[in-house]
């Protein structure tokens, strides 16, 4: 899976653990949430574990891809006995008959570190040679695939690869994403490029091309029923005839994840709504949604499924039975603070002021709203506007709903493309210029319009995006040293501060001696009885001896 950099949130495969990192909560840790049924699948703050990157010398800003593997029996994956003693004599320990989940992270330079169930401890470190493209795991095995082209099989207790080999297929092309599939206990490759799925069996010596098939902009890849494998797209679902690779059945729903049981295809949209289709027609049957908030990841265990949404800024976990969603067309989950609100509906009544003041204001934004949307639109229509074009998208008045609203149903093609152009063209110009409203305009163009903007005949948009790509890796290569730069500022920063102090402190010092002095030498002078502080020399009153 790869990773966000505002948000990780990932079911290990048996439900047991939940990583969760949120950027509005913290920066340097991973939380790994215990799960059980016996509580409810309720979890208290206490029982949460962390994961300390600082402390194992790595930075969580390189964490690339994310994936769980499992103590459980290997089933297929090595069937040789010399692999197995092997890894168990080098790592000293022997397969535990109770499974137990280890959260595997694929850092930048091709680390790959493996965690124990806690997230406390460090199980193993493999060090690729190579900058990894992609991961994947099942049991106790992990599947990488490095910019070489390189399949490399691992047992995550051992940092020897168990087999490795070269592409034949897709060699040459740009891989997109790398799926590992476990079809009828055997681990099956899938690859992703701009317009090409490959599904390879690395089971035997020469690892065989089973499936090519066209299909654009592909995002996941999944076993489904016998003979057949589900594949999600930026456009649609498919499912497919695994030998002939015929379409048996397909449906237009963007998906960010896809899973397959009991006859069913759950399909988590990029709004964050789970749908579940049949598999035979992918028609939809039920609907699970929160309300003012997303799903972030969804799960199978025990005839049902549990999902995890983010309530304000923790995750809350939910398990729905497969009889649930068979009975009702539409599941919804609400936020606390809604319910908050709920239960105080009476004493709302009767503070009718505050209701009409807050519907007062709600209305002033629905109208600023609607004028900010319509001078866009007047804007667009005119000739070289990209300066007006760019502070209207850029207004505060943009919400993330109101521009997914208006590139959805509220722009012609025509607009789309002269924002996308705009935009990507002050992006690769000055990447350091833009606010959060270019990316989020960014990312909902290309979400809803990509096959649009990037097929047009002249292929304008796919050199802007290649020049928006580069100039934000270059950015992004400079931000790390202006960082440095920053911290070795603010530490002279702080020096300077700390020698002004010092100098002012010897200062007032030496000023205040001179009167402290004297004061100093009184205390020190003792005197016994009949001495004053003139001095008298005994020999001038002796007696003269006589002559």
């Amino acid at each position: 899976m790869t990773v966000d950099s505002e948000l990780i949130s990932s079911f290990s495969p048996d439900a047991q653990k939940f990583a969760f990192k949120s950027n509005n909560l913290q920066r340097k840790y991973v939380d790994l949430y215990p799960l059980s049924n016996v509580n409810d699948y309720k979890v208290t703050s206490s029982l949460v574990d962390h994961i300390d990157y600082e402390s194992g010398d790595l930075k969580l800003d390189d964490l690339k891809y994310i994936a769980w593997c499992s103590s459980l029996a290997r089933g297929g994956a090595i069937s040789s006995k010399r692999r197995n003693t092997e890894v168990e004599s080098s790592s000293g320990e022997t397969s535990s008959s109770t499974p137990e989940p280890y959260f595997v992270n694929v850092f930048k330079g091709g680390k790959i570190v493996i965690f124990s169930p806690t997230g406390k401890d460090i199980i193993n470190i493999i060090q690729n040679k190579q900058e990894i493209l992609g991961v994947g795991a099942a049991g106790p095995i992990i599947w990488i695939l490095d910019e070489e082209k390189t399949v490399k099989e691992f047992d995550y207790r051992s940092s020897k690869p168990l087999k490795t080999f070269h592409l034949n297929e897709g060699k040459e092309d740009h891989i997109e994403h790398f799926e590992l599939l476990n079809i009828q206990g055997k681990p099956v490759i899938a690859l992703f490029t701009e317009s090409l799925l490959y599904v390879i069996d690395p089971s035997k010596r020469r690892p065989s091309t089973i499936l090519k098939l066209k299909f654009k902009w592909g995002r996941r890849c999944i076993p489904g029923p016998t003979g057949c494998i589900i594949v999600a797209g930026s456009e649609e679902i498919q499912v497919v005839d695994l030998k002939t690779g015929s379409v048996i059945c397909k449906r237009a729903l963007l998906a960010s994840d896809i899973k397959f049981c009991d006859s069913k295809v759950y399909a988590l949209s990029t709004e964050g709504e789970l749908h579940i289709l049949r598999v035979e027609d992918l028609e939809p049957t039920c609907l699970i949604k929160c309300q003012r908030t997303k799903i972030l990841h969804f799960t199978f265990v025990d005839s049902s499924v549990i999902i995890a949404w983010l309530n304000v800024n923790e995750p809350k976990f939910e398990q729905i039975s497969f009889k649930q969603t068979s009975e009702k067309n539409e599941i919804i989950f609400q936020l606390e603070e809604s319910n908050n609100i709920h239960n105080a509906k009476p004493q709302e009544e009767t503070s009718g002021a505050a209701s009409d003041i807050k519907e007062l204001k709600s209305k002033a934004s629905k109208d600023k709203q609607n004028v900010t949307l319509a001078s866009l639109i007047q804007i667009l229509e005119e000739n070289d506007q990209s300066k007006k074009i760019l502070e209207n998208i850029k207004s505060d008045v943009w919400s993330e709903d109101l521009i997914k609203n208006a590139v959805v149903s509220e722009l012609s093609e025509r607009n789309v493309r002269v924002i996308f152009d705009t935009i990507s063209k002050e992006i690769a110009g000055n990447p350091w210029s833009g606010t959060q409203k270019y990316a989020l305009w960014f990312k909902w163009l290309l979400t809803f319009h990509h096959v649009f903007l990037l097929s047009g005949q002249e292929n304008n948009s796919n050199k802007k995006l290649k020049q928006v790509k580069s100039s934000l890796r270059t950015s992004s290569d400079v931000y790390s040293q202006l960082l440095a730069m920053k911290g070795k500022l603010e530490m002279l920063s702080e020096q300077a501060k700390l020698r002004e102090e010092f100098s002012r402190t010897s200062l007032e010092d030496e000023i205040s001696q001179p009167q402290g002095s004297d004061n100093a030498e009184e205390k020190k002078l003792v005197y016994a009885n009949g001495e004053g502080d003139e001095y008298v020399d005994a020999l001038e009153y002796a007696e003269k001896p006589p002559k």
